[in-house]
């Protein structure tokens, strides 16, 4: 006879308590194992019971997931994860007592797909699939994300989420006024397609008013019907586009992700190629006053929407910093038809500030149209900023600012059509694949142009301004996570990287975990959080964590 759910929760405070901090931790597998109370990984309590336990979670719980599939609470077919708890997946069934540690870069994935009736298709199709916030999903909160402990979020896989109207609450997560760090996450195949024009615009992650982090994870396949971003939607608190109170603001931060086929447009039948192709923000976009997005040694490919921004749209007075990222293959559908209203990586609108450091930009030649009517990089009108670290390699620009910065002379812009740069030019033959990291990505040619001075963009990108949260930015890795060449290349892969080994993967692991417990402090700690003083050249070899961001001695 099973325990009941009480008497397992029970053995779980009392048996998996650590000793000196008294963090409670449960274990669970999909069916469960042994005595079933979540006290270890040989007793692990059963999937069906995770979902409640979850919800009712205090803050510091922690929470360790063997690979597999896992149902939602059964009282809500949806998922509530509470705010300053760590959930972590994807173990191997070769784990034993209450060990934690673990290798994500070879890891595997615990699954939260809203298919529950094995059809196919997601059956949320009111509420997002995982909610995490304050309040209900259905209010828009009063509440700031910083009145609320950061919850972190490892090796979890959320797909299939079908939402159906136009709340801006998400297909598959909705984070609203919280804290998140995903590390190691996939986000597969969400879909907001509806019936007519007036639903859907939802991501496979909305954001409203909040800090949210993503590393090392992949966004693919993604769908939202009407536009403004498959893969994640960035708003302000309450989603209130005229809001002009900084605190209302979001943050968005993406550290070596893949985002691949990310798409907008719905089942509505139109002449063009018989779909109804979403305005903007193929693949992500940030609304009126957003916020700010930093995406950081990322491939960003096969986005597709109708104009202004298949890569992203930057909206009225929004921030971005693009650093050392691959935006291939993003084709605006409408090309020539919106006259300015394009940008097929990068649309940039009223009074925002677009940030640019080694990063490759550029479509097939025969998606090119230097006539002025198009434009790869898009600065809507006069009073957007644009500030340039360098070594950017980009296919057609139409900048319309006329504020003080933008590009630099070293920055790899066309000056005619026959010095477009396209994908041929830059990748030859070469295709995305894996090279040897957690993510796809793809190889520029040997002959690509603009080697980057790491150290000078470093130097430049010091002086911007950028926000605390986001101070954890590696630039010395690439997208696989490989250590770059000091004179390295633009673009998320450094064919010259140099891959880490299985120590130097323990450490990285250790370092992000340290990374995301103090990246608020200030000085030198060791990755047991010990405070070590504030200078690291008087220490021992090792890894440690210097205001916010880990270092390899």
């Amino acid at each position: 006879m099973k325990k009941s759910i009480f008497l397992m929760l029970f053995a779980a405070l009392t048996m998996s308590m650590n000793a000196q901090d008294e963090t409670i931790r449960y274990f669970f597998s999909p069916e469960g194992q042994g005595d079933a109370d979540g006290s270890s990984w040989e007793n692990a309590a059963a999937g069906e019971y995770l979902g409640s336990t979850l919800a009712d979670a205090e803050p510091g719980t922690e929470f360790y997931l063997m690979e597999g599939a896992y149902a939602p609470d059964i009282n809500t077919n949806r998922w509530s994860i509470p705010q300053g708890i760590l959930l972590k997946g994807g173990y191997p069934t070769t784990m034993t007592g209450t060990e934690t540690k673990y290798a994500y870069a070879k890891g595997g994935q615990s699954v939260f797909s809203a298919d529950l009736d094995g059809d196919g298709k997601g059956d949320n199709t009111d509420y997002a699939f995982v909610y995490i916030g304050a309040g209900e999903p259905t209010e828009k909160s009063e509440a700031y994300y910083k009145d609320w402990q950061k919850t972190e979020i490892w090796g979890i896989t959320f797909r299939d989420g079908m939402r159906l109207n136009s709340k801006y609450w998400g297909n598959m997560v909705f984070v609203q006024a919280a804290q998140v760090d995903f590390h190691f996450c996939r986000f597969f195949n969400n879909d907001s397609q509806t019936n007519d024009d007036t639903n859907g615009s939802n991501g496979a992650i909305e954001i409203w008013g909040s800090a949210v982090r993503c590393f090392d994870c992949i966004f693919r396949d993604n769908i939202t019907a009407k536009g403004s971003g498959a893969a994640f939607q960035v708003r302000a608190r309450k989603s209130n586009s005229s809001t002009t109170d900084p605190a209302d603001y979001s943050i968005a931060y993406f550290e070596r992700c893949e985002f691949r086929n990310n798409i907008a447009y719905s089942t509505v039948t139109s002449t063009q190629d018989n779909q109804k192709w979403g305005t903007y923000g193929g693949n992500c976009s940030v609304a009126d006053n957003g916020g700010t997005v930093y995406i950081i040694n990322s491939l960003i490919a096969d986005s597709k929407c109708w104009y202004r921004g298949c890569g992203i749209r930057v909206s009225t007075n929004v921030t971005a910093y693009f650093i050392c990222n691959t935006f291939y293959n993003n084709p605006c559908r409408n090309r020539g038809n919106r006259g300015s209203n394009s940008g097929a990586a990068v649309s940039a609108g009223d009074n925002s500030n677009t940030y640019y450091a080694g990063n490759i930009m550029v479509e097939y030649a025969a998606n090119d149209d230097f006539t002025g009517s198009d434009a790869e990089v898009f600065i809507q009108n006069a009073s957007a900023v644009v500030q340039s670290a360098g070594y950017n390699i980009l296919g057609t620009v139409l900048n319309n600012s006329t504020q003080p910065g933008g590009f630099l002379a070293n920055d790899n812009i066309p000056t005619s059509l026959a010095t477009v740069n396209t994908i041929e030019s830059i990748f030859g033959s070469n295709s995305i694949a894996n090279q040897g990291g957690v993510s796809d990505v793809i190889a520029p040619l040997g002959t690509a142009p603009a080697a980057m001075d790491l150290a000078a963009v470093k130097d430049v990108v010091a002086t911007w301004p950028v926000d605390e949260m986001a101070k954890v930015m590696d630039l010395d890795k690439d997208q696989r996570r490989y250590t770059r060449a000091a004179n390295s290349v633009a673009g998320s892969y450094d064919p010259n990287g140099i891959a880490p080994d299985d120590e130097d993967e323990e450490q990285v692991e250790d370092a992000l975990e340290t990374v995301s417990a103090h990246a608020f402090q200030t000085g030198v700690y060791s990755l047991l959080g010990q405070y070590m003083g504030n200078d690291v050249t008087v220490l021992p070899a090792g890894v440690y964590v210097v205001n916010g961001k880990k270092v390899i001695k």
